[in-house]
């Protein structure tokens, strides 16, 4: 669990390093358009091959158009997994994508942060490859897209007026029934804040 921790701290610095020149906030009068990168995990419980707890490492990126009280997103993230169990015999590689569509309001919550809320629909799409090891055989599934609410809340800190960090959790309903049955992900975006006249 440590070396997972590590390595995903290490995935991070580089992620941010290659693509913090790209994020930018660009503001008219209150009105404001922002492309931010995003990088997370996305916990999900899985019954292949057994009921667990599965954590994947997510990035892409996300767009907001409007006002800080609401604003529209669209959000688009890829997230992979492999893993083994060598008690049953298989190796299970899973590819996801996530493309997100709703609203978003940042509320001033103290000097230098914001209160996030968001709330929309996502569809998700999930290919599954599983091989028995043994055989190296392979039987792949892939659903089509699902479609169901999200909602989530985060911390966003600007900082030195050009820049912001933002921390969020967003909460996936698949099932009202059964509440284990939905998704928890945690992102971490950066943007900078282009000056405009």
């Amino acid at each position: 669990m440590l070396f997972l921790f590590r390595s995903s701290l290490v995935i991070l610095a580089f992620f941010l390093s290659m693509v913090s020149a790209y994020a930018a906030t660009f503001d008219r009068s209150g009105f404001h358009i922002t492309i931010e990168p995003i990088i997370g995990y996305e916990f999900t419980q899985v019954n292949t091959p057994t009921l667990h707890t599965r954590g994947m490492l997510i990035y892409g990126a996300r767009f907001t158009a409007g006002h800080k009280m609401i604003a529209g997103e669209g959000e688009y993230t890829l997230g992979s997994t492999n893993e083994t169990f060598p008690t049953q015999d298989q190796n299970v590689k899973t590819d996801k994508q996530n493309a997100r569509l709703g609203l978003r309001s940042e509320q001033p919550l103290m000097l230098g942060a914001d209160l996030i809320f968001r709330a929309g629909g996502q569809a998700s799409k999930t290919k599954v490859g599983t091989t028995t090891i043994s055989t190296a055989t392979t039987l792949t599934s892939a659903p089509d897209w699902e479609i169901h609410p999200y909602a989530g809340t985060g911390l966003q800190v600007h900082l030195f007026h050009a820049f912001s960090l933002a921390l969020e959790a967003t909460y996936l309903f698949r099932s009202i029934k059964d509440w284990s049955q939905n998704d928890v992900q945690t992102t971490f975006s950066f943007k900078i804040h282009l000056p405009t006249k």
